[in-house]
């Protein structure tokens, strides 16, 4: 499997496909378009890194599939180079005020091409470092409430397409404050990365998430999971947490959790995530009112 960056070029010449992809190809993954509606349908289905452009061609413009990318959450953040052959200036300025991230004259040069894709792919590593640390949580190293958002709505809509049970469960430390207050912030935090650590590793699937949802509070989101097998998850979870010990000093102090549990299959036309996120949240107080240490589903 190729996993190097994936590189689009939209283009209706042949010839600029070949040049290009000879260029580019012993660097990168390179998929081609040659046209626009082709171009817009592959940069969904192979998850682009960059693409290259030409602004003129003849079923569809440049301009006018870069403003389709940007409409769609799925493509707009993807970085266009757009390729012309007419004078720079005017056209220049209008290629990087619809949106582009840089402008290559015809005839290319092979290695300018080389040069500005390097410094724009350097550039998307870059910001994708800083978005992945923005959606970490510092402390336990799980996904943090921003990326539970993100998710949540990626995963709301693809169950809504797709007509499968969304699960997710929403979990909380046991007599968090009073762990705190006997033994001290710093073994609270101990506490917190030993339940995000176990949490994880209780997770059969890759297509599966555990969120830190503020204080001593996860989330985790099950996709194309029924209530059944969500259950399963929960179970597996609580027991795991159980018996897994904190170290307190020379000392281990075992500590449990709650968890409420729900599952739908989203109707783009009425339904509501709040509304399932509180079902979830009445399942958890459920589970603390029945004794702690439980699962338990929203009546």
């Amino acid at each position: 499997m190729d996993e190097r960056r994936i590189i689009l070029i939209i283009d209706d010449n042949p010839l600029m496909i070949a040049s290009l992809t000879n260029i580019l190809s012993p660097q990168y993954n390179v998929k081609a378009a040659c046209d626009g509606a082709a171009g817009l349908v592959y940069a969904k289905k192979y998850s682009v890194d960059l693409i290259l452009m030409r602004v003129i061609m003849k079923k569809m413009s440049g301009y006018e599939v870069l403003a389709q990318l940007k409409d769609d959450k799925d493509t707009q953040d993807i970085p266009v180079i757009f390729i012309t052959s007419r004078e720079v200036g005017d056209e220049e300025i209008k290629a990087l005020q619809s949106g582009a991230v840089d402008y290559i004259r015809q005839p290319i040069v092979p290695e300018i091409v080389a040069l500005r894709v390097g410094i724009i792919m350097k550039m998307i590593a870059q910001m994708k470092t800083i978005e992945r640390f923005s959606l970490i949580d510092g402390l336990t190293g799980v996904n943090n409430r921003r990326s539970f958002d993100r998710q949540l709505e990626t995963e709301w809509n693809r169950a809504a397409r797709s007509g499968m049970p969304l699960s997710m469960l929403m979990l909380d430390i046991d007599h968090f404050k009073a762990f705190n207050d006997k033994y001290g912030h710093l073994n609270g935090d101990t506490a917190l990365k030993t339940v995000a650590n176990v949490l994880v590793d209780s997770l059969q699937r890759g297509t599966d998430f555990v969120f830190r949802w503020g204080g001593e509070e996860f989330a985790v989101l099950l996709p194309e999971t029924p209530l059944k097998g969500a259950l399963v998850v929960a179970e597996r979870m609580r027991k795991n947490i159980s018996s897994t010990p904190v170290s307190v000093g020379n000392k281990n102090v075992n500590i449990t959790i709650s968890i409420g549990a729900a599952t739908t299959i989203p109707d783009t036309s009425n339904s509501d995530v709040s509304d399932f996120c509180e079902t979830i949240d009445k399942a958890l107080y459920k589970s603390k009112n029945n004794g702690r240490n439980r699962v338990e589903i929203a009546d």
